[in-house]
């Protein structure tokens, strides 16, 4: 991961390199000019190491947390499946009651500071969920709202840290740092998932819970001392916060999306795939277990793959931004989790053949989904200036969890009609569809693309 890093340096440190040995007789005022530059360079890369590892150790909490309170509610609670589904909703409402607003506070707002405040937040949110199960006084609508919750805090944390990235990076190295960002999470992921049950049934779920806690302020720690940017002073001058004010900037973050035929396509791309997602998830776990009748220690096996799909998907995702345009990037990531996604559908039994499938479907369809997101998330940071991209990000993100709600009620619908392997056949269809619509993408110019401001 680090020396991922350091290759997004080098560049521009062999750039430097040059222009010190062409001005060797130049006087030592223009070696120290270039110093000064590489000096600053390796703030930049400095400081997104920081975030790098706030972002990996975050998200390794918010996958514990995903375990873990529906484990509460279930095992500890006795929830009932109305009240799983009620639970698992939570934090999708959350996210797509909230994202719009949540997009305006981030623009008016220093990033570095809401990704702490956040982190913050879901350490105290998860610390009184250890305090109120170790005195036996959890009840399930406190769980509700704790996901919701954590549900609004997560989207604080992922709008700050995409704009962050936006103002802090070079247009030209915005592409790697999200295939670090994005390998670093599907570690995370796949660490959270392999030892969360081990945690829950080793410590039990108050200490697994506090671990939980921990990881948020470990997060917040790792930011320690990064730069941040104020919002540009002349945008909000003279409007003085409130939530008629929000509410208009938010609805500024909706016009730039209709207004742009690129951002309206990347909406429309992210709508296809949550969708199809969420049909996927209404039967993904039925179709395996209950269908294919195999066994949850094989499956867990199985799952595991995915991260190694999702670190592949990040390395091609870095070569494929040498090679071809972002939009065409996009389809490929698209088509492969299209083909990915089919290989569930076609297991036909808990065989080798089958698992082989389930495998050949963590690894090509997570890859294509990393590839997918990288150049997804690259794309919208060139197309928006850094002080409206959470506005945007909020709408278009706002969209996407519309479409899995939708999904996930339309999922269960199709599954009870028509059975689970024929709603994950579905799910593939619309990835592919999602591909073809994102042909209406492409590479912006020159005159398109956002600059960087300077930091301070």
């Amino acid at each position: 991961m680090c020396s991922g890093i350091r290759r997004i340096a080098t560049p521009l440190q062999r750039g430097g390199e040059r222009r010190s040995g062409l001005g060797a007789g130049c006087g030592a005022g223009r070696r120290r000019l270039n110093d000064d530059g590489l000096l600053f360079h390796d703030v930049k890369i400095n400081d997104f190491q920081k975030i790098l590892a706030a972002e990996v150790v975050s998200n390794f909490g918010s996958m514990l947390s995903a375990l873990m309170i529906p484990w509460l509610a279930a095992l500890v609670l006795g929830a009932t499946p109305f009240q799983m589904g009620t639970l698992l909703v939570a934090d999708v409402v959350a996210g797509a009651s909230g994202s719009l607003l949540l997009g305006a506070v981030v623009d008016r707002a220093r990033k570095r500071s809401v990704m702490v405040a956040a982190d913050l937040a879901r350490a105290l949110l998860v610390g009184l969920l250890v305090w109120l199960a170790a005195a036996h006084q959890l009840q399930l609508w406190i769980l509700v709202l704790a996901a919701a919750f954590r549900g609004w805090l997560t989207v604080m944390f992922e709008l700050s840290r995409s704009a962050w990235m936006a103002q802090q990076l070079d247009a030209g190295t915005l592409s790697a740092g999200n295939a670090r960002v994005a390998a670093g999470g599907s570690i995370a992921e796949t660490l959270a998932f392999a030892l969360g049950g081990w945690l829950y049934q080793w410590l039990g779920i108050v200490t697994a819970l506090a671990i939980d806690a921990a990881s948020y302020a470990v997060s917040a720690l790792f930011m320690r001392g990064v730069r941040e940017e104020a919002p540009p002073a002349h945008l909000y001058a003279h409007a003085r916060l409130s939530l008629r004010t929000l509410a208009a900037d938010a609805r500024s973050g909706i016009r730039e999306v209709m207004a742009r035929p690129e951002l309206k396509a990347l909406a429309g791309v992210e709508i296809l795939v949550s969708l199809a997602m969420s049909l996927a998830g209404t039967s993904y776990m039925i179709y395996v277990s209950r269908n294919l009748g195999f066994d949850t220690g094989v499956l867990g096996l199985i799952f595991a793959t995915g991260g190694v799909g999702a670190i592949a998907g990040a390395a091609l995702a870095a070569r494929l931004e040498q090679r071809v345009a972002r939009g065409r990037a996009i389809r490929i990531g698209l088509l492969l989790a299209s083909a990915g996604a089919l290989c569930i559908p076609l297991a036909a039994g808990p065989t080798i053949v089958g698992a082989g499938l389930l495998v050949l479907h963590q690894i090509v369809g997570d890859g294509g989904q990393t590839v997918y997101q990288v150049h997804d998330r690259t794309l919208r940071q060139t197309l928006v200036t850094p002080d409206l991209l959470a506005r945007v990000d909020g709408g278009i993100r706002t969209l996407g969890q519309l479409a899995t709600l939708i999904g996930a009620l339309g999922g269960g619908a199709l599954a009870t009609a028509f059975g689970a392997r024929s709603t994950l056949a579905a799910a593939a269809l619309l990835l592919a569809c999602a591909a073809l619509a994102a042909r209406a993408l492409r590479e912006p110019s020159g005159m398109e693309v956002r600059s960087v401001p300077e930091a301070h």
